[in-house]
C-alpha cells in the first residue's frame, strides 16, 4: 500500500518535468526509459524552536513527524534534441487545441509556418489538411467525458496520427519531432504505469496555456 502511494505521488513530478523539458527548455531527453529515471528522497524534519530543541524528550524526537521529498533525476542524456521554433509552436498550439477543442486552428497555423508544404498547390488542400487534424483533436477532446487521464488518453498516438497527416500532405515538420514522439510514448506509458488516474490537462495546461 505505501509502494502505491509513492508511484502515485511520484507519477505528477515526472509529467511536469518532461512537459518543462518539451515547451520551456525546448531540450528534450530522448531516451527516457525506466532505467534512465531516478528517484533520490531524503528525509525532511519540520523546523522545530529553539526551546523545543532543549525540551523536548528523545522519545519524543523519535516521534516528531518528517516527510519524505522524492526527486526525479533523468541519467544519461546523451540522446537528446530540440525543436526549431515553428515546431515548438506547432507542438504548443496542438496541446491547446485539445484543450480547447480548436484542431482546425491548429492546422491552419502548421501549414502556415511551414517551411514547405504542398496543401496550397491543390484547391481546398489547406482545408482538408486542417479538417483532418480537427477531426484527430475532437476524438481526444471528446475523452473529456470520461476525464482527460493517462488511463483514458493516448499522447503520444494523436501525435504519432497527426505526423502521418502531414506525411500524407506534404507539410514539412522538424525530423526532431519523431524523437519527441517516441519519448512522450515511453514517459507516458511509465506515468501510466504510476498512476493512470492522473489528469493530463491539469499536469498540461500551465504549460500551454503561458500560466507559469
Amino acid at each position: 500500500e505505501e509502494g502505491l502511494a509513492i508511484r502515485r505521488e511520484l507519477a505528477g513530478p515526472l509529467l511536469r518535468a518532461f512537459l518543462k523539458m518539451v515547451f520551456l527548455d525546448n531540450f528534450v531527453h530522448c531516451d527516457l526509459h525506466p532505467g534512465n529515471v531516478l528517484v533520490q528522497h531524503r528525509i525532511v524534519q519540520p523546523p522545530r524552536s529553539i526551546l523545543s530543541n532543549w525540551t523536548m524528550t528523545r522519545a519524543e524526537e523519535e516521534n516528531a513527524s518528517t516527510n519524505t521529498k522524492y526527486t526525479i533525476v533523468f541519467l544519461d542524456a546523451g540522446i537528446a534534441t530540440s525543436l526549431s521554433q515553428n515546431d515548438q509552436r506547432n507542438l504548443k498550439d496542438l496541446f491547446r487545441a485539445v484543450i480547447l477543442n480548436d484542431g482546425n486552428q491548429a492546422g491552419r497555423l502548421m501549414v502556415e509556418r511551414a517551411a514547405y508544404e504542398r496543401c496550397t498547390e491543390k484547391e481546398g488542400g489547406v482545408a482538408s489538411f486542417a479538417k483532418g487534424v480537427e477531426d484527430i483533436v475532437a476524438e481526444f477532446h471528446d475523452r473529456r467525458k470520461k476525464g482527460l487521464t493517462l488511463g483514458a488518453v493516448r499522447i503520444g498516438h494523436l501525435l504519432s496520427k497527426v505526423l502521418n497527416l502531414c506525411r500524407v500532405y506534404g507539410v514539412e515538420v522538424d525530423p526532431a519531432m519523431a524523437s519527441i514522439v517516441i519519448s512522450t510514448l515511453v514517459l507516458e506509458g511509465l506515468g501510466r504505469s504510476l498512476e493512470p488516474e492522473m489528469n493530463l490537462i491539469d499536469c498540461a495546461a500551465p504549460f500551454v496555456l503561458g500560466k507559469i
